[in-house]
């Protein structure tokens, strides 16, 4: 799209959908486009070349709402070290503080551990540790578009409440990150300039210290934009043993995922017609790995409705589902 990388085409293609599901003006639309874009007359380009119309129910999707399993042979499901007790799960409303698991929360301990970059940026990180005795798997956690959040760091202390150790980076972190560019286009327009590679060597120093820090097997998990960072880890050949990607957009070289050796577990929305239109196509892939994978579409939801911050879009029965099928998921392969 006009010389734009994935990342900044995928932004713009999200901002566009806002404006057509009525979640933000014309004016806000055309302001976060000239961000990302760099230019007040690129973006006046692309949106003359895009359909503004609103939408108006569903639409079209390729893929049945409900959950397609296979791959290779199942492990047997072993408990493991890991919380014996309930572990937190999306809350039954939406919130507006994006906190669900206090930091003090007597189960786990929270930090800002010194992760670096390759090029020695600090990351940002943000780790929660169960408070169990001996190591367990860790879980990398990938943020939405708009970066270390609330609500990511929120969900790291999920992850630890079930026994794994979450750990989270601000990929915008050389810009300060999302503490820093609280505007979500200027966000977006940090973010986009860095490309596939760039990002796969943070996660790579994410994953390195997240070795250090437990057992030494490693899940990821990431939402939106982090799911689309999911499947490129995935692709990546990065050294984990589980994946799910939340409502991931497809990278245009999804085919290497028939190279992955990770079990993977593909969260979608029913309502997310664009991003969900691909998942048949991704299935095609993990049949090529022969790995163990389920690819699931949530009914009646649309993009993001794991996230409780995200007002209308948040749907707490059916993030309460994908939440606990994701926890069962890494509890079955990070063995």
């Amino acid at each position: 799209m006009f010389g734009l990388n994935e990342t900044q085409t995928y932004f713009i293609e999200e901002h566009i959908e806002d404006f057509r599901d009525g979640l933000i003006t014309r004016r806000e639309l055309v302001r976060r486009v000239s961000l990302i874009a760099g230019s007040a007359a690129l973006a006046s380009t692309i949106l003359a070349a895009c359909d503004l119309s609103p939408r108006g129910g569903a639409g079209g999707v390729s893929a049945t709402p409900g959950t397609s399993v296979g791959g290779g042979a199942s492990p047997t499901a072993t408990a493991g070290l890991v919380a014996a007790g309930p572990y937190a799960t999306p809350p039954g409303q939406a919130t507006t503080d994006g906190i669900t698991v206090k930091p003090d929360d007597p189960r786990i301990s929270v930090s800002k551990p010194g992760v670096k970059g390759g090029d020695g940026a600090d990351l940002m990180a943000y780790m929660a540790k169960p408070n169990l005795s001996g190591r367990v798997a860790g879980v990398i956690v990938v943020h939405e578009n708009r970066g270390q959040t609330e609500h990511i760091r929120d969900v790291v202390r999920r992850v630890a409440t079930a026994g794994f150790v979450g750990l989270n980076i601000d990929l915008a972190a050389r810009d300060g990150g999302a503490e820093k560019l609280t505007d979500s286009a200027a966000y977006n327009a940090a973010l986009a300039k860095r490309d596939t590679a760039a990002k796969l060597s943070d996660h790579k120093a994410a994953l390195d210290f997240l070795k250090t820090q437990t057992s030494g097997t490693i899940g990821v998990v990431g939402f939106c934009f982090g799911g689309g960072e999911t499947w490129n880890v995935l692709i990546g050949g990065l050294d984990v043993k589980a994946g799910t990607p939340f409502y991931g957009p497809q990278p245009s070289n999804f085919a290497d995922l028939s190279k992955t050796k990770a079990a993977v577990s593909a969260v979608y929305a029913e309502l997310d017609t664009r991003i969900t239109s691909t998942a048949p196509q991704m299935e095609d892939q993990l049949k090529k790995a022969g790995v163990p994978y389920q690819i699931t579409v949530y009914p009646g939801v649309n993009h993001a409705f794991h996230n409780d911050t995200g007002g209308d879009r948040y749907n707490a029965t059916q993030a309460q589902k994908a939440w606990t099928a994701t926890i069962e998921w890494f509890k079955k392969y990070l063995v």
